[in-house]
């Protein structure tokens, strides 16, 4: 792949990728890192440019990130960010602690989905991406995409009001 056009899709495309990796994982320092490998892994292979770049620079992340998942055993931690929040200046310590809760609380119901459905809420909400762009993606039909994100907004619905109920 020539430099220019690597040099366009990472202006044009950096910011989905990083925003789409740093849902999926919750880690904002890995998330640069995963983001700089799936540029690095891009430049590597070979761009068809009939394909949407963004979709191609999509997919690689989510293995990129399937694969980071895996290394780490899906632990669950408290990243930096967190705790930087904080500490921040911009808000007043009730709000950062609020926010957090819900935070917490949304993760908590995300990772009571299955993959899928996570991958494809990340996809829907982290990027700029089309259903039928997911749909390629992911390799189903666009109103498959369509059906799992409404039915996994509904759990997600759910999940969180009975967290909040008990």
């Amino acid at each position: 792949m020539s430099a220019e056009i690597l040099d366009a899709l990472y202006r044009a495309h950096y910011k989905n990728v990083y925003n789409y990796i740093c849902f999926r994982i919750n880690n904002h320092f890995d998330a640069e890192d995963l983001a700089c490998t799936v540029f690095e892994k891009a430049m590597r292979s070979r761009y068809d440019a009939a394909r949407p770049g963004e979709a191609w620079l999509i997919a690689i992340a989510k293995n990129a990130v399937n694969d980071y998942l895996r290394a780490r055993g899906r632990r669950s931690f408290v990243g930096l960010d967190a705790i930087f929040s904080l500490v921040s200046e911009k808000k007043q310590p009730d709000e950062v602690v609020v926010q957090n809760e819900q935070n917490h609380a949304l993760i908590a119901a995300m990772s009571r989905l299955k993959d899928r459905e996570r991958q494809i809420l990340s996809l829907k909400f982290a990027t700029d991406l089309k259903h039928d762009e997911i749909a390629k993606i992911m390799h189903i039909s666009s109103s498959n995409v369509g059906a799992i994100v409404h039915r996994a907004l509904k759990k997600l619905k759910n999940f969180l009001e009975d967290d909040d109920g008990r």
